[in-house]
């Protein structure tokens, strides 16, 4: 029986009690009418009776709905709370029981239902939230930086496998230890946490030192950055130190760079300041009206030569500043016939032969092809390939200059008998400023020459490699389009 039926008949009920009442109340006049007038007394008693006995079940009915009524609408109100309560508590319970098929029992039906979509809301939110966190537990796992998260108590609470590795320890001594426990013994983290311990306003990024850590390819160079956590407290309204994020970069390449950069400092002032000196002595001997007339014409030539050769250097520093800044070779392409390139650098190159008594072996096909190119910048690359021939070939030897077809395009090769260059620096001599020992047989000069020439033949659509195997000497080699 539902709510809205029993409620209809206590109403019901309360009416006929209403009824009754009203009904003996309407007899009692007429009894007192009635004996006005000289009706029988029976006949009066009689419906008195009948009166009572409607006014009775009337009285009853409603006492019992009275008492019964709020027990019957309370008591599934006071177990579907119950019920609501019980899983919104902490306990596994999911869903509320539908034990009636009335007016509570829809209600209870309608609370599982929104408890079902809450759940399923739920299950949503916690996936995104596991992924964005296992996202973020790769990304802090994955950094090349090292990181260290220590809270306001001194805890580690989060240490990243690079972090790790600097340290010498592994997560499981780390995590959930006091940072200074953990710096007594290890002298690194020690370090560390000096610009942690050092006074600073709350919301300063210290820069800290820079730390060398030896590792199997030599060392590797960190900057260390200390972030200040801030947490609101409300109680207070105030912002409080909620703990420091220790964040080690990775600084090695940077620091590469500087070393090489100084090195080029002091290896172009070695160069500059060689040809200068040449020149300064020269014109002092010039000076003097002493020196014979064919002593002065040899002078002469030496400034030529050395003023030539600055102005060589000059002219890389330049294109190589210009090619930094994004710029291309700027190319005047046309059909070059190989043999006026290789007799122009070979005149070029003249003097550099002569004073180291070096013999050139020449190997031109006559039907080589012509190739589509620059001819300043294919002349200005075989010059500077020669002179680095010459410059480790050994006194009395030999060089060796040869060119054939190759498919599609034309290969030029010089091959020196100086040391060598070993197999694991025959990418980098190409690179700017290349930090190659001289113990693997280059080494000495301005590290541009080779970085300009390969960047010319690749803007020619060709190539430019070496192949040596120390002690045999080197062989460069470069090839060019064959003209249409």
């Amino acid at each position: 029986m539902s709510l809205k039926l029993k409620i209809r008949l206590s109403i019901l009920a309360l009416l006929l009690l209403l009824l009754g009442l009203g009904t003996y109340a309407f007899f009692a006049i007429e009894y007192l009418q009635a004996g006005a007038h000289g009706i029988e007394a029976a006949d009066f008693q009689a419906a008195r009776q009948t009166v009572l006995a409607f006014v009775s079940l009337g009285t009853v009915l409603g006492l019992i709905l009275a008492v019964r009524l709020p027990r019957i609408v309370v008591r599934p109100l006071r177990r579907l709370s119950a019920d609501v309560a019980r899983v919104a508590g902490p306990g596994p319970a999911t869903r509320v029981a539908v034990t009636r098929d009335d007016e509570v029992g829809s209600v209870a039906a309608a609370v599982n239902q929104v408890l079902a979509q809450a759940q399923d809301a739920r299950r949503v939110t916690l996936a995104e939230l596991i992924v964005q966190r296992d996202r973020m537990e790769t990304l802090v796992q994955s950094l090349d930086e090292g990181l260290l998260l220590i809270d306001q108590q001194g805890f580690i609470l989060l240490a990243n496998p690079v972090a790790c590795q600097l340290l010498g320890e592994d997560a499981d001594k780390l995590l959930g230890q006091p940072a200074a426990n953990v710096a007594a013994r290890n002298e690194l983290l020690r370090q560390f946490l000096v610009p942690v311990n050092t006074p600073h306003p709350s919301t300063a990024t210290l820069q800290g030192p820079l730390f060398a850590v030896p590792s199997h390819g030599g060392e590797r160079h960190f900057q260390l950055t200390v972030s200040h956590i801030l947490s609101l407290n409300e109680d207070t309204a105030r912002q409080e130190s909620a703990g420091h994020i220790l964040c080690l970069r990775n600084v090695s390449d940077f620091k590469r760079l500087d070393q090489l950069k100084s090195t080029f400092l002091a290896t172009i002032s070695h160069e500059l300041k060689t040809p200068l000196a040449s020149i300064n002595l020269s014109l002092m001997l010039l000076r003097d009206e002493r020196t014979p007339a064919d002593e002065r014409q040899r002078l002469a030539a030496g400034i030529g030569e050395e003023t030539q050769r600055l102005l060589r250097m000059v002219g890389q520093l330049i294109e190589v500043a210009r090619l930094d800044a994004g710029g291309r070779p700027e190319l005047r392409l046309q059909p070059v016939k190989l043999a006026e390139v290789v007799g122009y650098a070979l005149d070029t190159v003249q003097p550099q032969l002569t004073d180291k008594q070096l013999q050139v072996e020449l190997n031109l096909p006559p039907e080589l092809p012509a190739v589509q190119a620059d001819l300043e910048k294919t002349t200005w690359v075989l010059i500077n390939l020669l002179s680095n021939a010459i410059r480790y070939s050994p006194p009395g030897g030999k060089l060796c200059l040869r060119a054939l077809p190759w498919g599609e395009m034309v290969r030029l090769a010089v091959q020196d008998q100086g040391p060598g260059i070993a197999p694991q620096y025959h990418k980098r001599v190409f690179q700017r400023f290349a930090d190659v020992p001289k113990q693997a047989g280059y080494g000495g000069g301005s590290g541009l020459g080779l970085s300009i020439s390969h960047d010319f033949i690749t803007a020619h659509g060709g190539q430019l490699w070496v192949e040596s195997q120390p002690p045999n000497g080197s062989c460069f080699l470069f090839t060019l389009p064959v003209a249409q």
